[in-house]
Protein backbone atom coordinates (compact mmCIF):
# COMPACT_ATOMS: atom_id res chain seq x y z
CA UNK A 1 0.00 0.00 0.00
CA UNK A 2 1.51 3.42 -0.81
CA UNK A 3 1.15 6.90 0.61
CA UNK A 4 -2.02 8.75 0.42
CA UNK A 5 -0.02 11.93 -0.63
CA UNK A 6 0.89 10.27 -3.75
CA UNK A 7 -0.91 8.53 -6.75
CA UNK A 8 0.13 6.93 -9.79
CA UNK A 9 -2.97 6.72 -11.95
CA UNK A 10 -3.42 5.18 -15.22
CA UNK A 11 -5.91 5.23 -17.74
CA UNK A 12 -5.51 2.48 -21.04
CA UNK A 13 -7.61 2.75 -23.87
CA UNK A 14 -7.35 1.15 -27.31
CA UNK A 15 -4.31 2.89 -28.57
CA UNK A 16 -2.40 4.48 -25.72
CA UNK A 17 -1.74 4.06 -21.86
CA UNK A 18 -1.29 7.14 -20.13
CA UNK A 19 0.23 7.44 -17.03
CA UNK A 20 -0.03 10.38 -14.12
CA UNK A 21 1.92 11.02 -11.19
CA UNK A 22 -0.48 13.50 -8.61
CA UNK A 23 1.48 14.21 -5.34
CA UNK A 24 0.96 16.89 -2.52
CA UNK A 25 2.71 19.93 -3.11
CA UNK A 26 3.05 23.34 -0.57
CA UNK A 27 -0.12 24.51 -2.29
CA UNK A 28 -2.62 21.26 -1.69
CA UNK A 29 -2.23 18.76 -4.97
CA UNK A 30 -0.59 18.98 -8.21
CA UNK A 31 0.49 16.94 -11.47
CA UNK A 32 4.23 16.26 -11.33
CA UNK A 33 3.76 14.73 -14.53
CA UNK A 34 2.92 12.39 -17.39
CA UNK A 35 4.09 9.48 -19.32
CA UNK A 36 2.68 7.51 -22.78
CA UNK A 37 3.01 4.03 -24.13
CA UNK A 38 1.57 2.38 -27.18
CA UNK A 39 -1.45 -0.50 -24.79
CA UNK A 40 0.08 -4.08 -25.03
CA UNK A 41 -3.33 -5.85 -24.62
CA UNK A 42 -3.14 -7.02 -28.54
CA UNK A 43 0.20 -9.02 -30.05
CA UNK A 44 2.80 -9.36 -29.92
CA UNK A 45 3.13 -8.06 -26.45
CA UNK A 46 -0.49 -9.94 -25.15
CA UNK A 47 -0.03 -8.38 -21.50
CA UNK A 48 -1.64 -5.03 -20.33
CA UNK A 49 1.07 -4.82 -17.69
CA UNK A 50 3.56 -4.08 -20.36
CA UNK A 51 2.10 -0.78 -21.72
CA UNK A 52 1.50 0.12 -18.32
CA UNK A 53 5.17 -0.09 -17.42
CA UNK A 54 6.44 1.42 -19.92
CA UNK A 55 4.32 4.44 -19.40
CA UNK A 56 5.20 5.10 -15.80
CA UNK A 57 8.83 4.38 -16.73
CA UNK A 58 8.88 6.67 -19.08
CA UNK A 59 7.06 9.22 -16.81
CA UNK A 60 9.97 8.18 -13.87
CA UNK A 61 12.30 8.88 -16.63
CA UNK A 62 11.37 12.53 -16.84
CA UNK A 63 10.85 13.08 -13.64
CA UNK A 64 14.45 11.19 -11.95
CA UNK A 65 11.96 8.82 -9.72
CA UNK A 66 11.48 5.66 -9.92
CA UNK A 67 7.96 3.86 -10.01
CA UNK A 68 8.23 0.44 -11.03
CA UNK A 69 10.04 -2.59 -10.10
CA UNK A 70 10.57 -6.18 -11.51
CA UNK A 71 7.64 -7.43 -9.91
CA UNK A 72 5.24 -4.23 -10.62
CA UNK A 73 5.03 -0.83 -9.17
CA UNK A 74 7.02 0.26 -6.51
CA UNK A 75 5.70 1.23 -2.85
CA UNK A 76 5.87 4.88 -1.79
CA UNK A 77 2.66 5.20 -4.03
CA UNK A 78 -1.11 4.41 -4.52
CA UNK A 79 -2.16 3.08 -7.83
CA UNK A 80 -5.07 3.34 -9.74
CA UNK A 81 -6.84 2.64 -12.87
CA UNK A 82 -9.13 3.24 -15.30
CA UNK A 83 -9.28 1.54 -19.01
CA UNK A 84 -11.46 1.92 -22.46
CA UNK A 85 -9.70 -1.12 -24.15
CA UNK A 86 -11.76 -2.86 -27.00
CA UNK A 87 -14.16 -0.41 -27.67
CA UNK A 88 -15.59 0.17 -23.82
CA UNK A 89 -18.17 -2.06 -22.17
CA UNK A 90 -21.02 -3.20 -24.50
CA UNK A 91 -23.62 -3.99 -22.63
CA UNK A 92 -28.05 -4.92 -23.45
CA UNK A 93 -30.37 -3.99 -21.10
CA UNK A 94 -34.30 -5.44 -20.51
CA UNK A 95 -36.91 -4.11 -18.13
CA UNK A 96 -41.17 -4.83 -19.05
CA UNK A 97 -41.92 -1.36 -19.77
CA UNK A 98 -40.18 0.88 -21.98
CA UNK A 99 -40.42 4.24 -20.65
CA UNK A 100 -40.52 2.86 -16.79
CA UNK A 101 -38.53 -0.11 -15.89
CA UNK A 102 -36.04 -0.11 -19.12
CA UNK A 103 -35.37 3.66 -19.15
CA UNK A 104 -34.16 3.30 -15.92
CA UNK A 105 -31.44 0.42 -16.66
CA UNK A 106 -30.48 2.51 -19.92
CA UNK A 107 -29.81 5.55 -17.38
CA UNK A 108 -27.87 3.02 -15.21
CA UNK A 109 -25.93 0.99 -17.61
CA UNK A 110 -25.08 4.05 -19.43
CA UNK A 111 -24.36 5.90 -16.59
CA UNK A 112 -21.70 2.84 -15.48
CA UNK A 113 -20.19 3.93 -18.89
CA UNK A 114 -21.80 1.37 -21.40
CA UNK A 115 -22.18 1.18 -25.08
CA UNK A 116 -26.10 -0.29 -25.61
CA UNK A 117 -25.85 -2.70 -27.85
CA UNK A 118 -29.94 -3.09 -27.78
CA UNK A 119 -32.66 -1.94 -25.33
CA UNK A 120 -35.50 -5.18 -24.92
CA UNK A 121 -38.58 -5.05 -22.87
CA UNK A 122 -42.64 -6.08 -23.30
CA UNK A 123 -43.97 -3.71 -24.76
CA UNK A 124 -41.23 -3.69 -27.82
CA UNK A 125 -43.18 -4.00 -31.33
CA UNK A 126 -40.58 -6.83 -31.13
CA UNK A 127 -42.59 -10.36 -31.45
CA UNK A 128 -40.91 -12.47 -28.54
CA UNK A 129 -39.34 -14.85 -30.68
CA UNK A 130 -37.57 -12.37 -32.65
CA UNK A 131 -36.31 -10.77 -29.25
CA UNK A 132 -34.14 -14.03 -28.62
CA UNK A 133 -32.92 -14.34 -31.73
CA UNK A 134 -31.87 -10.67 -31.69
CA UNK A 135 -30.16 -11.23 -28.10
CA UNK A 136 -28.48 -14.91 -29.20
CA UNK A 137 -27.31 -12.78 -32.56
CA UNK A 138 -25.53 -10.33 -30.52
CA UNK A 139 -21.94 -10.55 -28.09
CA UNK A 140 -22.30 -8.20 -25.04
CA UNK A 141 -19.82 -8.19 -22.38
CA UNK A 142 -23.00 -7.79 -19.73
CA UNK A 143 -26.92 -7.54 -19.64
CA UNK A 144 -28.87 -5.46 -17.27
CA UNK A 145 -32.13 -6.93 -16.50
CA UNK A 146 -34.79 -5.19 -14.67
CA UNK A 147 -38.61 -5.11 -13.97
CA UNK A 148 -41.38 -3.98 -11.96
CA UNK A 149 -41.43 -1.93 -8.88
CA UNK A 150 -40.63 -3.95 -5.22
CA UNK A 151 -43.90 -6.33 -5.74
CA UNK A 152 -45.18 -5.73 -9.16
CA UNK A 153 -45.29 -6.85 -12.44
CA UNK A 154 -43.90 -10.53 -11.49
CA UNK A 155 -45.58 -12.78 -14.78
CA UNK A 156 -43.59 -9.94 -16.85
CA UNK A 157 -40.50 -10.14 -14.78
CA UNK A 158 -40.25 -14.11 -15.39
CA UNK A 159 -41.46 -13.80 -18.68
CA UNK A 160 -38.32 -11.58 -19.69
CA UNK A 161 -35.86 -13.71 -17.42
CA UNK A 162 -37.37 -16.86 -19.23
CA UNK A 163 -36.24 -14.87 -22.96
CA UNK A 164 -32.70 -14.25 -21.57
CA UNK A 165 -32.33 -17.77 -20.52
CA UNK A 166 -33.72 -19.29 -24.15
CA UNK A 167 -31.10 -17.02 -26.11
CA UNK A 168 -28.26 -18.39 -24.64
CA UNK A 169 -26.72 -15.38 -25.09
CA UNK A 170 -22.61 -15.84 -25.56
CA UNK A 171 -20.22 -13.75 -24.16
CA UNK A 172 -17.81 -11.11 -26.84
CA UNK A 173 -14.92 -12.80 -25.64
CA UNK A 174 -14.97 -16.36 -25.31
CA UNK A 175 -17.55 -18.53 -25.05
CA UNK A 176 -16.40 -20.77 -22.16
CA UNK A 177 -17.56 -17.91 -20.07
CA UNK A 178 -20.71 -16.98 -18.24
CA UNK A 179 -22.21 -14.12 -19.39
CA UNK A 180 -22.53 -11.36 -15.88
CA UNK A 181 -26.36 -10.99 -15.78
CA UNK A 182 -27.36 -8.21 -13.50
CA UNK A 183 -31.23 -8.90 -11.74
CA UNK A 184 -32.30 -5.14 -10.90
CA UNK A 185 -35.76 -5.23 -10.58
CA UNK A 186 -39.02 -6.38 -8.31
CA UNK A 187 -36.96 -7.56 -5.34
CA UNK A 188 -39.77 -9.97 -4.57
CA UNK A 189 -38.97 -11.82 -7.84
CA UNK A 190 -35.12 -12.62 -6.87
CA UNK A 191 -34.95 -16.48 -5.97
CA UNK A 192 -37.36 -17.47 -8.92
CA UNK A 193 -35.44 -14.78 -11.50
CA UNK A 194 -32.27 -16.34 -10.12
CA UNK A 195 -33.99 -20.03 -10.48
CA UNK A 196 -34.81 -19.10 -14.01
CA UNK A 197 -31.39 -17.91 -15.39
CA UNK A 198 -29.14 -21.44 -16.28
CA UNK A 199 -26.50 -21.55 -13.50
CA UNK A 200 -24.55 -23.00 -16.68
CA UNK A 201 -24.61 -20.09 -18.71
CA UNK A 202 -25.22 -17.04 -16.90
CA UNK A 203 -23.26 -15.25 -13.81
CA UNK A 204 -26.59 -13.89 -12.05
CA UNK A 205 -25.59 -10.66 -9.76
CA UNK A 206 -28.98 -9.64 -7.54
CA UNK A 207 -28.93 -5.98 -6.76
CA UNK A 208 -31.28 -3.84 -5.24
CA UNK A 209 -34.38 -2.59 -7.93
CA UNK A 210 -33.05 0.61 -10.10
CA UNK A 211 -37.25 1.66 -10.04
CA UNK A 212 -38.05 0.60 -6.53
CA UNK A 213 -41.29 2.87 -6.30
CA UNK A 214 -42.79 4.21 -9.45
CA UNK A 215 -41.99 7.85 -8.42
CA UNK A 216 -38.04 7.18 -7.76
CA UNK A 217 -35.21 5.63 -9.70
CA UNK A 218 -32.38 4.04 -7.22
CA UNK A 219 -29.39 3.74 -9.87
CA UNK A 220 -26.78 3.53 -7.51
CA UNK A 221 -26.55 -0.21 -6.78
CA UNK A 222 -26.74 -1.39 -10.32
CA UNK A 223 -23.83 0.86 -11.31
CA UNK A 224 -21.96 -0.61 -8.59
CA UNK A 225 -23.55 -4.07 -9.65
CA UNK A 226 -22.00 -3.32 -13.06
CA UNK A 227 -18.31 -2.30 -12.19
CA UNK A 228 -18.03 -5.27 -10.07
CA UNK A 229 -19.10 -7.77 -12.89
CA UNK A 230 -16.86 -5.36 -14.97
CA UNK A 231 -13.35 -6.91 -12.70
CA UNK A 232 -15.10 -9.87 -11.80
CA UNK A 233 -16.29 -11.81 -15.27
CA UNK A 234 -15.51 -9.13 -18.16
CA UNK A 235 -11.98 -7.78 -17.65
CA UNK A 236 -10.03 -10.19 -16.08
CA UNK A 237 -10.30 -12.19 -18.98
CA UNK A 238 -7.89 -9.48 -21.10
CA UNK A 239 -4.58 -10.48 -21.33
CA UNK A 240 -2.20 -9.07 -18.17
CA UNK A 241 -5.95 -7.49 -16.44
CA UNK A 242 -5.82 -10.37 -13.76
CA UNK A 243 -2.43 -9.21 -12.76
CA UNK A 244 -2.82 -5.33 -12.77
CA UNK A 245 -5.88 -6.00 -10.59
CA UNK A 246 -4.01 -7.28 -7.84
CA UNK A 247 -1.43 -4.32 -7.96
CA UNK A 248 -4.56 -1.61 -8.04
CA UNK A 249 -5.73 0.29 -4.83
CA UNK A 250 -9.42 0.67 -6.58
CA UNK A 251 -11.55 -1.77 -8.35
CA UNK A 252 -10.35 -0.82 -12.34
CA UNK A 253 -13.56 0.80 -13.77
CA UNK A 254 -14.67 2.09 -17.41
CA UNK A 255 -12.94 5.57 -18.67
CA UNK A 256 -16.24 6.79 -19.07
CA UNK A 257 -17.58 6.14 -15.41
CA UNK A 258 -14.44 7.88 -14.50
CA UNK A 259 -15.20 10.77 -15.97
CA UNK A 260 -19.09 10.77 -15.12
CA UNK A 261 -17.85 10.51 -11.01
CA UNK A 262 -15.85 13.36 -11.47
CA UNK A 263 -17.68 15.45 -13.50
CA UNK A 264 -20.53 14.89 -11.11
CA UNK A 265 -18.73 15.71 -8.15
CA UNK A 266 -17.63 19.19 -9.75
CA UNK A 267 -20.87 20.12 -10.60
CA UNK A 268 -21.93 19.18 -6.67
CA UNK A 269 -19.05 21.15 -5.52
CA UNK A 270 -19.97 24.19 -7.09
CA UNK A 271 -23.72 24.06 -6.87
CA UNK A 272 -24.08 24.40 -10.71
CA UNK A 273 -25.92 22.54 -13.31
CA UNK A 274 -23.49 21.09 -15.87
CA UNK A 275 -23.14 19.70 -19.40
CA UNK A 276 -20.34 17.95 -21.36
CA UNK A 277 -19.30 16.89 -24.26
CA UNK A 278 -16.65 14.50 -25.49
CA UNK A 279 -15.99 14.15 -29.47
CA UNK A 280 -14.33 11.76 -30.28
CA UNK A 281 -12.91 9.86 -33.67
CA UNK A 282 -16.41 7.29 -33.44
CA UNK A 283 -18.63 7.98 -30.81
CA UNK A 284 -19.66 11.05 -29.03
CA UNK A 285 -20.32 10.95 -25.56
CA UNK A 286 -22.56 13.34 -23.58
CA UNK A 287 -22.71 14.36 -19.69
CA UNK A 288 -25.21 16.14 -17.73
CA UNK A 289 -25.34 17.23 -13.74
CA UNK A 290 -28.79 19.10 -13.25
CA UNK A 291 -30.04 19.46 -9.94
CA UNK A 292 -27.86 17.03 -8.58
CA UNK A 293 -28.79 14.54 -11.28
CA UNK A 294 -26.27 13.08 -12.98
CA UNK A 295 -26.74 11.33 -16.65
CA UNK A 296 -25.10 10.57 -19.59
CA UNK A 297 -25.53 9.16 -23.08
CA UNK A 298 -23.81 7.63 -26.28
CA UNK A 299 -24.11 7.90 -29.64
CA UNK A 300 -22.08 5.04 -30.90
CA UNK A 301 -20.59 5.52 -34.17
CA UNK A 302 -20.78 9.12 -34.54
CA UNK A 303 -17.85 10.93 -34.44
CA UNK A 304 -15.48 13.12 -36.35
CA UNK A 305 -13.10 9.74 -37.80
CA UNK A 306 -14.61 6.32 -38.33
CA UNK A 307 -17.77 7.69 -37.43
CA UNK A 308 -18.02 10.98 -39.38
CA UNK A 309 -19.82 9.18 -42.38
CA UNK A 310 -22.54 8.26 -39.84
CA UNK A 311 -22.54 12.13 -39.33
CA UNK A 312 -23.35 12.98 -43.19
CA UNK A 313 -25.82 9.91 -43.81
CA UNK A 314 -27.85 11.44 -40.80
CA UNK A 315 -27.82 15.13 -41.43
CA UNK A 316 -27.29 15.03 -45.43
CA UNK A 317 -24.16 16.68 -47.13
CA UNK A 318 -25.76 20.00 -47.08
CA UNK A 319 -26.00 19.65 -43.11
CA UNK A 320 -22.59 19.61 -42.58
CA UNK A 321 -21.45 22.33 -45.84
CA UNK A 322 -23.58 24.70 -44.07
CA UNK A 323 -21.22 25.21 -41.20
CA UNK A 324 -18.11 25.63 -43.92
CA UNK A 325 -16.87 28.89 -44.23
CA UNK A 326 -14.98 28.22 -47.54
CA UNK A 327 -16.62 27.73 -51.04
CA UNK A 328 -16.31 23.90 -51.32
CA UNK A 329 -19.00 21.99 -53.67
CA UNK A 330 -20.86 18.65 -52.52
CA UNK A 331 -18.03 16.25 -53.49
CA UNK A 332 -15.64 18.28 -52.32
CA UNK A 333 -17.29 17.79 -49.15
CA UNK A 334 -18.01 14.22 -49.21
CA UNK A 335 -14.31 13.28 -50.46
CA UNK A 336 -12.87 15.09 -47.40
CA UNK A 337 -15.54 13.44 -45.04
CA UNK A 338 -14.46 9.82 -46.58
CA UNK A 339 -11.16 10.70 -46.29
CA UNK A 340 -11.02 11.32 -43.22
CA UNK A 341 -12.97 7.96 -42.54
CA UNK A 342 -10.42 5.72 -44.17
CA UNK A 343 -6.91 7.61 -43.20
CA UNK A 344 -6.90 8.84 -39.23
CA UNK A 345 -4.05 12.01 -40.69
CA UNK A 346 -1.91 13.61 -38.95
CA UNK A 347 -2.35 17.23 -40.69
CA UNK A 348 -5.77 18.49 -42.47
CA UNK A 349 -5.90 20.90 -45.00
CA UNK A 350 -7.54 24.06 -44.12
CA UNK A 351 -10.95 22.60 -46.21
CA UNK A 352 -10.46 18.74 -44.67
CA UNK A 353 -10.33 20.80 -41.20
CA UNK A 354 -13.28 23.30 -42.08
CA UNK A 355 -15.40 19.94 -42.60
CA UNK A 356 -14.35 18.13 -40.17
CA UNK A 357 -15.50 21.09 -37.28
CA UNK A 358 -18.56 21.04 -39.25
CA UNK A 359 -19.18 17.28 -38.53
CA UNK A 360 -18.46 18.16 -35.23
CA UNK A 361 -21.25 20.73 -34.59
CA UNK A 362 -24.01 18.16 -36.01
CA UNK A 363 -22.00 15.65 -33.63
CA UNK A 364 -22.74 17.66 -30.93
CA UNK A 365 -26.12 18.19 -31.73
CA UNK A 366 -27.27 14.98 -32.11
CA UNK A 367 -25.53 13.71 -29.13
CA UNK A 368 -27.93 16.61 -27.33
CA UNK A 369 -30.89 15.52 -28.92
CA UNK A 370 -30.13 11.69 -27.88
CA UNK A 371 -29.46 13.04 -24.16
CA UNK A 372 -32.57 14.87 -23.47
CA UNK A 373 -34.29 11.60 -23.79
CA UNK A 374 -32.01 9.63 -21.30
CA UNK A 375 -31.82 13.28 -19.05
CA UNK A 376 -35.65 12.61 -18.68
CA UNK A 377 -38.24 13.09 -15.82
CA UNK A 378 -39.32 9.82 -14.48
CA UNK A 379 -42.67 8.19 -16.69
CA UNK A 380 -45.27 6.76 -14.83
CA UNK A 381 -45.45 9.06 -12.39
CA UNK A 382 -49.21 11.16 -12.21
CA UNK A 383 -48.29 14.80 -12.00
CA UNK A 384 -50.63 17.35 -10.09
CA UNK A 385 -51.16 20.34 -12.04
CA UNK A 386 -52.70 23.33 -10.89
CA UNK A 387 -55.16 25.88 -13.07
CA UNK A 388 -51.93 28.02 -14.13
CA UNK A 389 -50.98 24.39 -15.93
CA UNK A 390 -53.92 24.22 -18.09
CA UNK A 391 -52.15 26.90 -20.29
CA UNK A 392 -49.55 25.14 -20.85
CA UNK A 393 -49.86 22.94 -23.94
CA UNK A 394 -47.58 19.86 -22.64
CA UNK A 395 -45.14 19.11 -19.91
CA UNK A 396 -41.82 18.61 -21.29
CA UNK A 397 -40.12 15.42 -20.70
CA UNK A 398 -36.73 16.73 -20.62
CA UNK A 399 -35.11 18.47 -17.86
CA UNK A 400 -32.00 19.47 -19.78
CA UNK A 401 -32.49 23.04 -20.81
CA UNK A 402 -29.63 24.67 -22.21
CA UNK A 403 -30.80 28.32 -20.24
CA UNK A 404 -30.30 26.61 -17.03
CA UNK A 405 -26.56 25.13 -17.67
CA UNK A 406 -23.82 27.18 -15.61
CA UNK A 407 -21.14 25.58 -17.10
CA UNK A 408 -20.18 23.77 -20.31
CA UNK A 409 -17.20 21.80 -21.07
CA UNK A 410 -15.85 20.38 -24.19
CA UNK A 411 -13.55 17.47 -24.16
CA UNK A 412 -11.73 15.92 -27.18
CA UNK A 413 -9.82 17.25 -29.91
CA UNK A 414 -12.06 18.62 -31.90
CA UNK A 415 -12.01 21.74 -29.17
CA UNK A 416 -7.67 21.70 -29.26
CA UNK A 417 -6.40 20.96 -33.00
CA UNK A 418 -7.88 23.78 -34.76
CA UNK A 419 -8.68 27.54 -34.52
CA UNK A 420 -7.47 27.71 -31.05
CA UNK A 421 -9.58 29.02 -28.21
CA UNK A 422 -12.00 30.78 -30.26
CA UNK A 423 -12.79 28.12 -32.39
CA UNK A 424 -13.18 25.97 -29.37
CA UNK A 425 -15.70 28.25 -28.31
CA UNK A 426 -17.74 28.38 -31.71
CA UNK A 427 -17.93 24.86 -31.27
CA UNK A 428 -19.76 25.11 -27.82
CA UNK A 429 -22.07 27.66 -29.24
CA UNK A 430 -23.31 26.42 -32.59
CA UNK A 431 -23.10 22.85 -31.64
CA UNK A 432 -24.68 23.14 -27.73
CA UNK A 433 -26.19 26.58 -28.25
CA UNK A 434 -25.92 27.58 -24.83
CA UNK A 435 -28.76 30.29 -23.77
CA UNK A 436 -28.88 32.33 -20.49
CA UNK A 437 -25.41 32.95 -18.77
CA UNK A 438 -22.88 29.98 -19.38
CA UNK A 439 -18.94 29.36 -17.91
CA UNK A 440 -17.42 27.91 -21.27
CA UNK A 441 -14.45 25.70 -20.23
CA UNK A 442 -12.15 23.35 -22.53
CA UNK A 443 -10.39 19.99 -21.46
CA UNK A 444 -6.63 20.19 -22.19
CA UNK A 445 -4.81 17.77 -20.18
CA UNK A 446 -7.33 13.99 -21.15
CA UNK A 447 -6.72 13.34 -17.83
CA UNK A 448 -10.01 13.46 -16.55
CA UNK A 449 -10.35 9.36 -16.32
CA UNK A 450 -7.63 9.46 -13.98
CA UNK A 451 -8.79 12.60 -11.44
CA UNK A 452 -12.18 10.69 -11.76
CA UNK A 453 -10.55 7.46 -10.25
CA UNK A 454 -8.65 9.32 -7.86
CA UNK A 455 -12.09 10.96 -6.95
CA UNK A 456 -13.11 8.37 -4.99
CA UNK A 457 -10.29 8.02 -2.68
CA UNK A 458 -9.29 11.61 -2.37
CA UNK A 459 -11.90 14.04 -3.81
CA UNK A 460 -10.33 17.10 -2.60
CA UNK A 461 -7.33 16.82 -4.16
CA UNK A 462 -9.10 15.39 -7.51
CA UNK A 463 -11.04 18.83 -7.79
CA UNK A 464 -8.20 21.00 -7.33
CA UNK A 465 -6.45 19.39 -10.24
CA UNK A 466 -9.11 19.78 -12.35
CA UNK A 467 -10.08 23.12 -11.78
CA UNK A 468 -6.12 24.37 -11.39
CA UNK A 469 -4.76 22.17 -14.34
CA UNK A 470 -7.07 20.04 -16.51
CA UNK A 471 -10.10 22.92 -17.67
CA UNK A 472 -9.30 25.76 -18.98
CA UNK A 473 -11.72 28.81 -19.15
CA UNK A 474 -12.37 30.47 -22.46
CA UNK A 475 -14.74 33.11 -20.90
CA UNK A 476 -18.54 33.26 -20.05
CA UNK A 477 -21.33 33.45 -22.68
CA UNK A 478 -24.60 35.34 -22.63
CA UNK A 479 -27.04 34.56 -24.80
CA UNK A 480 -30.26 35.30 -25.93
CA UNK A 481 -33.84 33.17 -26.27
CA UNK A 482 -36.19 34.17 -28.83
CA UNK A 483 -36.05 36.28 -31.93
CA UNK A 484 -36.52 39.79 -33.64
CA UNK A 485 -35.71 41.85 -36.91
CA UNK A 486 -32.57 41.51 -38.29
CA UNK A 487 -30.55 44.30 -36.63
CA UNK A 488 -33.09 45.52 -34.21
CA UNK A 489 -31.38 46.09 -30.23
CA UNK A 490 -32.10 43.24 -28.72
CA UNK A 491 -29.75 44.15 -25.16
CA UNK A 492 -28.36 46.60 -23.61
CA UNK A 493 -25.30 45.38 -21.18
CA UNK A 494 -23.07 47.24 -18.09
CA UNK A 495 -19.68 45.29 -17.85
CA UNK A 496 -18.04 47.01 -14.16
CA UNK A 497 -14.49 45.30 -13.69
CA UNK A 498 -13.53 45.13 -10.40
CA UNK A 499 -11.40 47.90 -9.50
CA UNK A 500 -11.76 49.25 -13.18
CA UNK A 501 -14.49 51.18 -15.58
CA UNK A 502 -17.62 50.50 -16.62
CA UNK A 503 -18.27 49.73 -20.11
CA UNK A 504 -21.56 50.14 -21.79
CA UNK A 505 -23.02 48.13 -24.95
CA UNK A 506 -25.46 48.14 -27.07
CA UNK A 507 -26.44 45.00 -28.62
CA UNK A 508 -28.36 43.87 -31.74
CA UNK A 509 -30.03 40.53 -33.19
CA UNK A 510 -27.06 39.01 -35.22
CA UNK A 511 -24.34 40.25 -33.31
CA UNK A 512 -21.25 38.14 -32.23
CA UNK A 513 -18.87 40.05 -30.12
CA UNK A 514 -16.64 40.09 -27.09
CA UNK A 515 -15.82 41.95 -24.54
CA UNK A 516 -12.36 41.62 -23.14
CA UNK A 517 -12.24 39.97 -19.22
CA UNK A 518 -8.56 38.30 -18.50
CA UNK A 519 -8.15 35.09 -16.42
CA UNK A 520 -8.54 35.70 -12.62
CA UNK A 521 -10.47 39.36 -13.10
CA UNK A 522 -14.32 39.12 -11.57
CA UNK A 523 -16.91 41.90 -13.10
CA UNK A 524 -20.64 42.72 -12.73
CA UNK A 525 -22.88 42.15 -15.50
CA UNK A 526 -26.26 43.71 -16.14
CA UNK A 527 -28.06 42.54 -19.38
CA UNK A 528 -31.54 44.12 -19.99
CA UNK A 529 -33.09 42.40 -22.94
CA UNK A 530 -35.88 43.20 -24.78
CA UNK A 531 -39.30 42.88 -24.08
CA UNK A 532 -39.88 39.22 -25.31
CA UNK A 533 -36.66 37.80 -25.42
CA UNK A 534 -35.16 35.86 -22.15
CA UNK A 535 -31.31 35.61 -20.97
CA UNK A 536 -32.22 33.38 -18.04
CA UNK A 537 -34.30 35.43 -16.42
CA UNK A 538 -37.76 35.33 -17.89
CA UNK A 539 -38.76 37.24 -20.90
CA UNK A 540 -37.71 41.16 -20.39
CA UNK A 541 -36.58 40.58 -17.33
CA UNK A 542 -33.28 41.75 -16.19
CA UNK A 543 -30.15 39.62 -15.01
CA UNK A 544 -27.22 41.08 -12.76
CA UNK A 545 -24.52 38.76 -12.50
CA UNK A 546 -21.00 38.28 -10.79
CA UNK A 547 -19.06 36.49 -13.71
CA UNK A 548 -15.47 35.77 -14.02
CA UNK A 549 -13.20 36.50 -16.77
CA UNK A 550 -11.51 34.08 -19.12
CA UNK A 551 -8.87 33.66 -22.51
CA UNK A 552 -11.38 35.35 -24.24
CA UNK A 553 -13.85 37.15 -21.79
CA UNK A 554 -17.40 37.98 -21.68
CA UNK A 555 -18.72 36.77 -25.46
CA UNK A 556 -21.91 38.62 -25.96
CA UNK A 557 -24.15 35.69 -28.50
CA UNK A 558 -27.16 37.47 -29.76
CA UNK A 559 -28.12 35.71 -32.88
CA UNK A 560 -31.07 34.05 -31.39
CA UNK A 561 -32.34 30.78 -30.23
CA UNK A 562 -32.92 28.51 -31.97
CA UNK A 563 -29.64 28.78 -33.45
CA UNK A 564 -29.83 29.08 -37.64
CA UNK A 565 -26.92 28.82 -39.70
CA UNK A 566 -26.51 31.50 -42.38
CA UNK A 567 -27.19 31.71 -45.90
CA UNK A 568 -24.29 33.64 -46.77
CA UNK A 569 -20.71 32.16 -46.48
CA UNK A 570 -19.03 35.44 -45.12
CA UNK A 571 -21.61 35.61 -42.11
CA UNK A 572 -20.25 32.35 -40.95
CA UNK A 573 -16.55 33.72 -41.66
CA UNK A 574 -17.64 36.61 -40.03
CA UNK A 575 -18.89 34.82 -36.84
CA UNK A 576 -15.61 32.64 -36.54
CA UNK A 577 -13.16 36.09 -36.91
CA UNK A 578 -15.43 37.56 -34.35
CA UNK A 579 -14.12 35.14 -31.60
CA UNK A 580 -10.44 33.60 -33.52
CA UNK A 581 -9.70 37.85 -33.20
CA UNK A 582 -10.43 38.55 -29.79
CA UNK A 583 -7.85 36.07 -28.77
CA UNK A 584 -5.63 36.98 -31.08
CA UNK A 585 -6.37 41.05 -29.96
CA UNK A 586 -5.84 39.13 -25.52
CA UNK A 587 -2.41 37.77 -26.60
CA UNK A 588 -1.36 41.14 -28.04
CA UNK A 589 -2.54 43.12 -25.10
CA UNK A 590 -0.68 40.58 -22.82
CA UNK A 591 -3.26 38.30 -22.34
CA UNK A 592 -3.10 34.30 -21.80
Amino acid sequence: MGSEESWLIVNIDNALTKAVLIERTDGGFGVRGSGEAPTTVGPPELDVTVGVRRAAENLASGLGVRLWGAEGPSGGRRLLCSSNTSDGLHMMVAGVISMISTESAERAALGAGALLMDVFSKDDPRPGYQRVDRMRSLRPDMFLLAGGVDGGAEKQVLEMAGQVNAADIKPRFGSEYKLPVIYAGNVEMREEVEGTLSKERYATKLVENVRPVIDRENLGPAREGIYDAYMEHVIVHSPGYEKLSGWVDEPIMPSQAAIGRLLYAYALKRDVNLVAVDVGGATTDVYSVFNGTFNRSLNADIGLTYGIGNIMKTVGVEGIARWVPEEMGEREVRNAVGNMMVAQQESLSEGEASVQQAAAREAMRLGLESHRKIASRLKGVVLKRGISDMFQQAVEDSYLDMIRANVVIGRGEAFTRHGGDGAAAMLMLDGLEPTGLTELFVDRSSIMPHLGMLCEKNREAALQVLSEECLHKLGTCIALRGAAGEGVEVMRLALTVSGGPKVEETVSLGDLKVIPLRPGESAKLEARPRRGLDVGRGKGKRLEAEIGGGSLGLIVDARGRPLKAPSRREKLAAWRSALTGAVESSKGAGGS
